[in-house]
């Protein structure tokens, strides 16, 4: 069983080279081995959030393989409204908060609060954790001082928490703010997605995120279709590479998932 947690219906960025309707999703899982994708629209996140809701609405209830999230957002308070598809199709199993391209930053009070309220109504949370050099406007810190005030609510931070390189010097990626929250001690409800494409370049950045937070608190993720079918099984087979037990890994690739998304029921 393999579960991907993270990945975008439509297209990314606007470009021809980052999209995937959902015959393409199909075709990329079917090639790679992945079993459940779990989608947030990308024209919700691009363009308009009510728009894209309503596409993946209409995906979900065609096809057995996705599972979805509702994207929201303070910079349109009205979206809060779209909450309503997480009673109306069980697909949607959550929310997929996305600051850097909704242009606010989450520790300003007023977002805060906004994401904070919407942390009470809802199982869990997908966060786009700032992961490029100059940006920084979901901070993994923000992000697990909400999750510490919703226990009930399940958290995932995307592409490692953070992962950061310096620009001039890629071959140096630094897992700073991972290292931070695991330090402090990951609460229960928090998990670390893998969807990063320098986990994929280097083994032992993914042995490292691993270390860090423990498998238990690592969930798999690859961004989809940004990497395509061919990354998303060198992913996987990264994960497989690693120096931990076959439960660990399990549990990395589908487990995790299953509690996160509270897929049993």
């Amino acid at each position: 069983m393999i579960i991907d947690i993270h990945g975008h219906l439509g297209n990314i960025n606007f470009s021809e080279f980052w999209q995937a309707d959902a015959g393409k999703l199909r075709e990329y899982m079917k090639e790679s081995g992945t079993d459940k994708l779990c989608l947030s629209a990308s024209r919700s996140i691009m363009y308009d959030i009510r728009e894209g809701n309503a596409e993946l609405d209409a995906v979900l209830k065609k096809y057995d393989d996705f599972y979805g999230y509702v994207v929201v957002s303070p910079t349109f308070p009205g979206t809060e409204e779209e909450l309503h598809y997480l009673q109306e199709n069980p697909k949607f199993r959550g929310v997929k908060i996305h600051p850097d391209y909704h242009g606010y930053d989450l520790s300003v009070p007023s977002n805060y609060r906004f994401i904070d309220r919407i942390a009470g109504k809802v199982p869990m949370m997908l966060f786009h954790v700032s992961c490029m050099p100059g940006s920084g406007f979901s901070k993994a810190e923000t992000v697990v001082s909400i999750a510490r005030e919703h226990p009930e609510t399940n958290f995932v931070l995307a592409h490692c928490a953070g992962l950061f390189q310096n620009g001039n010097y890629p071959f140096f990626p630094n897992m700073d703010s991972l290292e931070r929250i695991c330090d402090a001690g990951l609460p229960e409800n928090v998990w670390i997605d893998t969807a990063h494409y320098l986990l994929y370049a280097y083994q032992t950045v993914m042995a490292k995120m691993v270390r860090l937070a423990g498998a238990e608190h690592v969930v798999f993720g690859t961004d989809s279709p940004l990497q395509g079918a061919m990354q998303m099984k060198f992913a996987q087979d990264v994960i497989y590479a690693l120096d931990i037990s076959q439960t660990e890994k399990d549990a990395i690739m589908y487990g995790n998932a299953m509690k996160i998304l509270d897929l049993e029921r």
